[in-house]
């Protein structure tokens, strides 16, 4: 996913909306910046270094990545360095890793562990951790210039939390995001339950898409999908950071009981077909779905930042398919072969591929288009919940999410605003908070994140939700779409609600939420380079 320039975001719409504040209930809260976030480092928070990336090479090189790791201690050591990517057979990409693999090492902790993660930084410039959807103490939450300053290169950090809530949940650099998380520095982190019902094979594929300009479609093909979303500059998409038939397949026993855990660490958003006979979604962004329905060969769109377990009993010897909807090579690219065997019949990695590309020529656009997509909205059952649309809050707030002008430049904006002059949200410690969010883009999603917190979605498009309760800390806002969520203030600080496509981050979308009764400690050094987007 290396970054490009941003040129190509000066096509998107402009914004109807450039006036719209915060709707807030009475007593209306000062929304400047306040005496607690006087410490930030405001003037560090904009922009990227992303520059044009690096081309694959065919050469192998000495500092190729290694093999994910998996970590299961409760303290461990992260190292940012460079390595070489195969991400195709015989093509490396330039990439940064921590402990040299992309995705970085799956740490997996057991709920209610106090995990110890010491950062070292190998590269020359500053890097942060983020642990994302995880709920820990705001002077854990990794933002430089908000809460810590970047590592600088040769410099540690140690980061120390309790792991509240079991789930799937994933951790990136959050200095200069849309440039560092381009570049691979990211992994995933698995808060196990206590005493969870086992499954035979649980498997975590993490979602990317990358720009080499080395790489070159056929002149017949069109990125569909990147350009529908003004991210034409992709051209490799991956898994676990490898692309097509280098994908390594997921190697069952029939009759187990299989986990795959989904994770979007790019700024696309993927539509899925899983095209399996039996399935169930079973938690998104670390939180249970309340009986969850059984599916059978549907859609799944997971946003930038969004997660979603799936699980199934493999049941029928062979290959089931999952992969992104589009007929181009760079869809099919995105494929994940879900291979069923027994002790008597195994495939070869030739023989899943042929399949592969047997079940791709039947699976087109205008067949899975007619499977139904998963609307969480209304999947699972109805259970008492901690929120309702006729309860009264403390705090009112709305958040129109568009394009706009900031300072003569073409901004993404919240409310018309872009970051850093935007209106904060903020609450106090027990308050009850309801937001809604509006998407009034012409075509693009907004993947909005919360940092600390996780909040329960409501209705959509003015319909209260009919499944069951939904908890999410990002929240895919699609365009022309309007959620209604809430949240309790129940974790002091100062936190960043911000849209995880990030383009749109870097170039204003986001706003800070804010305690009034917290006082950071925290004083940014004037002399870091403090990137917080």
């Amino acid at each position: 996913m290396l970054m490009a320039a941003l040129l190509l975001l000066g096509g998107c719409s402009e914004s109807a909306d450039n006036g719209q504040q915060p709707a807030t209930s009475s007593p209306a809260p000062d929304t400047s910046m306040s005496a607690h976030s006087m410490n930030m480092d405001h003037s560090a928070h904009m922009g990227t270094t992303a520059v044009a990336p690096e081309g694959s090479i065919t050469t192998k090189p000495a500092d190729i990545t290694t093999q994910q790791q998996i970590l299961t201690g409760k303290e461990i050591t992260l190292t940012a360095r460079k390595a070489h990517l195969e991400i195709e057979k015989g093509k490396y990409l330039p990439v940064w890793t921590f402990n040299g693999s992309v995705p970085g090492p799956q740490i997996e902790v057991t709920q209610g562990d106090t995990v110890t993660v010491h950062l070292k930084n190998e590269l020359d410039v500053p890097v942060s951790i983020h642990f994302h959807g995880v709920v820990l103490p705001v002077a854990m939450d990794g933002v430089p210039g908000v809460t810590q300053d970047a590592v600088q290169p040769g410099g540690t950090f140690t980061y120390t939390f309790k792991t509240l809530h079991a789930g799937t949940y994933w951790y990136h650099s959050h200095q200069d995001s849309l440039n560092q998380i381009g570049k691979g520095l990211y992994g995933t982190f698995i808060v196990k339950k206590k005493n969870a019902e086992p499954v035979e094979t649980d498997r975590t594929l993490v979602l990317d898409e990358w720009n080499d300009p080395n790489t070159h479609a056929p002149d017949r093909e069109a990125n569909t999908a990147a350009l529908s979303s003004n991210m034409g500059m992709y051209n490799i998409y991956t898994i676990n950071g490898r692309s097509g038939s280098y994908i390594e397949p997921v190697r069952v026993q029939q009759g187990d009981r299989v986990r795959l855990r989904f994770v979007n660490a790019g700024n696309m958003t993927q539509l899925l077909y899983i095209n399996h006979a039996a399935y169930r979604v079973v938690s998104t962004d670390g939180e249970d779905i309340n009986r969850p329905q059984t599916l059978q060969r549907g859609l799944l769109r997971i946003a930038p930042g969004e997660r979603y377990d799936v699980e199934f009993i493999a049941a029928e010897p062979g290959v089931q398919l999952i992969g992104a909807v589009g007929d181009s090579d760079f869809a099919r690219s995105m494929r994940i072969p879900v291979v069923t065997e027994t002790a008597d019949t195994t495939l070869s990695d030739t023989q899943v591929n042929d399949q592969v590309n047997s079940q791709q020529n039947k699976l087109t656009t205008q067949m899975v288009a007619k499977w139904p997509e998963l609307d969480l909205t209304r999947y699972g059952k109805a259970a008492p919940s901690q929120f309702n649309l006729q309860q009264s809050y403390d705090r009112d707030y709305r958040m129109t999410l568009n394009m706009g002008v900031s300072n003569g430049q073409t901004a993404y904006t919240i409310n018309g605003q872009a970051y850093p002059k935007a209106d904060n949200m903020t609450v106090k410690t027990g308050d009850t908070v309801k937001i809604t969010m509006t998407n009034e883009s012409v075509n693009e999603d907004h993947p909005m994140h919360l940092h600390g917190h996780i909040f329960q979605v409501l209705s959509k498009n003015g319909k209260p939700l009919s499944g069951s309760p939904l908890w999410k800390d990002t929240l895919n806002v699609r365009p022309g779409e309007t959620y209604v969520v809430a949240l309790k203030a129940a974790n002091p600080g100062i936190w960043m609600f911000h849209c995880h496509e990030l383009h749109h981050a870097t170039m204003g979308m986001m706003i800070d939420l804010v305690y009034e009764d917290y006082v950071s400690t925290y004083k940014p050094d004037p002399g870091v380079n403090n990137i917080s987007e």
